[in-house]
């Protein structure tokens, strides 16, 4: 029913983004009994994970280019944006992110977010919290650092880009709930993974996409999906302490996990994607 063209390379490496979205689409298709094929044009829809100048070549000789969807992993600033030229539409992986492709490009999009799997965790909470740092200034870690420590709560960190999938496993295991200082996020599966594991989130987020100047800024956010059952979520530090303190207060009411089971599971993303081809 799908054929889903990916780089070996991908796949390749530690763990990114990228590769999680190949390895959990597979997943969620295998799981669905979607059938699916992988670089061959099998069936009649085609889906192009990444857009690239090798892509661009596979995509010229597709006999079917009618059903075609390309994405998430497309970045219309780079020169082979433009030859997508036959019927096609672009795949976001969340809102904000259409909204700066459809703005500044008027580029056709589509949201669809990669099924999450649940990290196997135990239950072996040693620990208040643990701190989710990426890409953002050092001070703003250092300020919650600094809040948490001044009022006797116990936490741990990882940074982006230096740990390992067992390590994230096991942090998750040992805490009671995460803290992020994050960057935008196209999806955020890595949030979503804790999500998963139903440990409430305290968000600092990030509230515009500015990486490529003002020119092209947008809103956005650190956490695309997202509901009240998650967690809660300020947009500055002056928020932080009233806030946190409404968080402590209900931190055993909040269901992350139920909101993950039902917005991104591999039955509810599956059906997006597939629903995209019979419209």
């Amino acid at each position: 029913m799908l054929n889903v063209f990916y780089r070996d390379e991908h796949l390749q490496g530690r763990m990114n983004g990228p590769r999680k979205v190949i390895q959990n689409l597979i997943r969620s298709l295998e799981d669905t009994n979607t059938p699916f094929a992988i670089n061959q044009e099998k069936y009649e829809n085609n889906l192009f994970l990444h857009w690239d100048p090798h892509h661009v070549q596979r995509y010229q000789s597709l006999r079917n280019k009618d059903k075609l969807l390309v994405g998430p992993q497309f970045w219309p600033f780079a020169p082979e944006s433009s030859q997508l030229t036959e019927y096609g539409k672009v795949i976001t992986p969340s809102e904000w992110v259409s909204d700066l492709f459809v703005k500044h490009f008027g580029i056709r999009t589509l949201n669809w977010p990669v099924a999450i799997y649940a990290p196997e965790v135990e239950d072996n909470i040693k620990t208040d919290c643990l701190i989710y740092y990426k890409n953002r200034p050092e001070d703003h870690l250092l300020k919650v650092t600094n809040f948490l420590e001044q009022r006797g709560i116990s936490y741990t960190g990882l940074q982006y880009g230096n740990y390992t999938q067992e390590e994230f496993r096991e942090s998750l295991s040992e805490v009671k709930y995460c803290v992020i200082i994050d960057n935008t996020e196209s999806q955020g599966i890595a949030i979503q993974e804790m999500m998963a594991v139903n440990k409430p989130l305290f968000v600092w987020d990030q509230t515009v996409w500015d990486h490529m100047g003002q020119e092209y800024a947008v809103p956005a956010t650190s956490v695309p999906y997202w509901s009240d059952e998650c967690g809660e979520r300020i947009t500055s530090f002056d928020q932080f302490e009233e806030t946190f303190e409404i968080f402590q207060s209900k931190l055993n009411d909040y269901t992350p996990k139920d909101f993950v089971d039902r917005e991104l599971s591999p039955e509810a993303t599956v059906k997006i994607l597939l629903d995209y081809y019979a419209s």
